[in-house]
């Protein structure tokens, strides 16, 4: 039973819905994050095993380290090595941790951790020199281990307790996107994180309740020492209730029933084809990055994937760098799920806080959101770009596959990457492992520049794709992962309405289609405004395709058409705001 009282915190609603579960602390997600959990006495042996292969890989890895530095004959950086590979021998290392895990029964990650803790604390309190060097070798052969046994700090999330609050500072799209394969998760809670940061947009796609701006602190001051502590968490309102009276559970239960209620009609009144009220047809296709979403994305009926967000297949594992069979294998699942739908793949769009973790130092930035991401980054790894493509092109043989170019802000840009995908469709042809398929190829619009040139771009590319994320960030010249400008992120400031109103003239004039994916897609509050802008296909999560079908059935083109024509002679985001608000009443 509980014993402290219920406490109310007023946060940030970042995504909607009611979750209702138990409070799961992590870690800063920006350290290592090692969750515990309790492991059944018939699978110790199992996990103690899977310790000693993660000491055998740290060797590995440190032993092709001194084959390199010897070539080098860097005597002293060969010794130091040494000594580490002394330290996975220790008893502390070994036998120490084993008999832990044994008695403890609890996960090898979170026992590694907290031995590791107490010979830090032990000898911390030491001046002497050589023992202090000794802490330094010892943490950085912790964490060689810890990357071996969590994945440069990857969540498990299949392993934690059903309904779980997670309570963290601040999430990172790849953690988010560990969670994609578990319906485990009820709701996050984060001290920082702004609306329109990519973790975020993942879990509105998931429907996934989100508050941030809560302090943890607070919390822990106000709950009991090791108390189990439920909690109720408000995405729309952005409340959240810890330790709740009875009252208030029932209450809120009936909310979340009510709810889930109105969303099953919501998805019961889908139709194969969509059309406003007054016969102009519009296409409708699902955003998804893994194959949970390509498996959920059925149910809503869409017209096909208008957006394959390929680098979340590999965001979890934290790595690109995998080989083309690898890759391969993996869209030859998606190919098969798509169930004779078309897809767009957009290759990998790398970058601002799309960051694996083992990346190279190298690729660290100090501003990412404005540095070698997208096409930028894939144009400089001529070879990760080459693998990608040969595994899409062999992977999507038999379905209707484009493939999309991110971050385009240059023609020449697509200018090269057009020769890098002929060039690796020639490459295969000549192996005898493709046919001779064509593939269209589109650009994504979300930068000013490939806006303003957009009449250039069209010339070279087969289709547009409108990101509005990232067209509303760089237009205003905000990062949209940074707390602090969430206030300068406005979907309806004039100069993002005019950009989306001249890519949508120049793709007509140029006989080229347009999509618009990104938050505006996803939300009915836009709808009459882009179908009177002159669009005509939208790509959203699976989730809000039930909401997008019906907002575009309630939709007269004209009178859409003479709502745009206002909007474009207003001069603030705030009366453009109001007047779709009014629109949407």
């Amino acid at each position: 039973m509980s014993t402290t009282k219920e406490f109310r915190i007023q946060g940030s609603s970042i995504s909607e819905g009611i979750a209702i579960g138990s409070l799961l602390f992590l870690p800063s997600l920006l350290e290592e994050s090692i969750l515990e959990f309790s492991v059944a006495k018939t699978h110790l042996d199992c996990e103690i095993a899977r310790y000693y292969k993660a000491l055998e890989q740290s060797r590995e890895d440190i032993r092709f380290l001194q084959f390199k530095l010897k070539k080098e004959d860097s005597r002293e950086a060969l010794e130091i090595l040494e000594t580490h590979v002394q330290m996975l021998q220790d008893p502390l290392m070994t036998f120490h941790v084993e008999e832990k895990i044994r008695t403890t029964q609890k996960n090898a990650e979170s026992v590694f951790s907290s031995v590791i803790r107490e010979y830090e604390q032990k000898f911390s309190r030491i001046k002497d020199p050589f023992f202090q060097q000794r802490i330094v070798d010892v943490l950085d052969v912790s964490k060689r281990v810890l990357d071996h046994l969590s994945g440069k700090g990857r969540l498990n999330f299949s392993d934690i307790p059903e309904d779980s609050i997670v309570f963290t500072r601040e999430l990172s799209p790849s953690h988010v996107a560990a969670l994609q394969a578990t319906a485990r998760i009820g709701a996050f809670i984060t001290q920082q994180g702004g609306v329109s940061s990519h973790a975020a947009l993942m879990a509105r796609a998931k429907g996934i309740p989100y508050v941030s701006s809560i302090d943890v602190s607070n919390v822990l001051e106000k709950i009991q020492s090791g108390e189990h502590c439920s909690v109720v968490v408000d995405g729309k309102s952005g409340e959240v209730i810890f330790c709740p009276i009875p009252s208030t559970l029932k209450a809120y239960q009936e909310v979340k029933v009510r709810l889930k209620t109105t969303y099953q009609l919501l998805q019961q009144d889908l139709y194969p084809v969509t059309e406003t009220n007054d016969g102009h047809p519009v296409h409708v296709y699902a955003n998804v990055g893994n194959l949970v979403d390509l498996e959920e994305m059925h149910a809503y009926r869409p017209e096909g994937i208008g957006l394959f967000r390929s680098e979340y297949l590999f965001l979890e594992k934290n790595t690109l760098f995998l080989s083309e069979e690898e890759q391969m294998q993996s869209y030859a699942e998606i190919a098969k799920k798509t169930e004779g739908l078309s897809i767009v793949v957009r290759v990998f769009d790398i970058g601002g806080d799309k960051n694996p973790q083992a990346f190279p130092d190298q690729e660290k930035e100090s501003n990412p959101v404005l540095g070698c991401r997208g096409i930028r980054f894939l144009l400089r790894h001529k070879d990760l770009f080459q693998t990608q493509l040969r595994a899409i092109m062999r992977a999507f043989q038999a379905v209707e596959t484009k493939i999309l170019l991110p971050l385009i802000s240059d023609p020449q840009e697509v200018i090269e990457a057009k020769k890098i995908i002929f060039s690796t469709q020639e490459q295969l042809q000549r192996e005898g492992l493709v046919s001779e398929k064509s593939f269209s190829i589109g650009c994504m619009i979300e930068v000013p520049s490939a806006a303003l040139l957009c009449d250039a771009i069209a010339k070279e590319v087969d289709f547009f794709s409108i990101g509005t994320n990232d067209l509303v960030q760089y237009t205003l010249g905000m990062d949209r992962s940074n707390p602090a400008t969430q206030d300068f992120f406005h979907p309806t400031h004039p100069s993002v309405i005019r950009m989306i109103k001249m890519v949508v003239m120049e793709a007509k004039k140029q006989n080229k289609p347009v999509t618009i994916c990104g938050e505006m897609a996803s939300s009915p509050l836009f709808v009459p405004l882009l179908l009177g802008l002159g669009l005509s296909e939208f790509s959203c999560s699976p989730r809000h395709i039930p909401l997008i079908k019906r907002a575009i059935r309630r939709c007269n083109l004209f009178h859409c058409y003479q709502l745009a024509q206002k909007v474009l002679q207003m001069g603030s985001h705030q009366e453009i705001a109001q007047i779709l608000a009014d629109h949407l009443e």
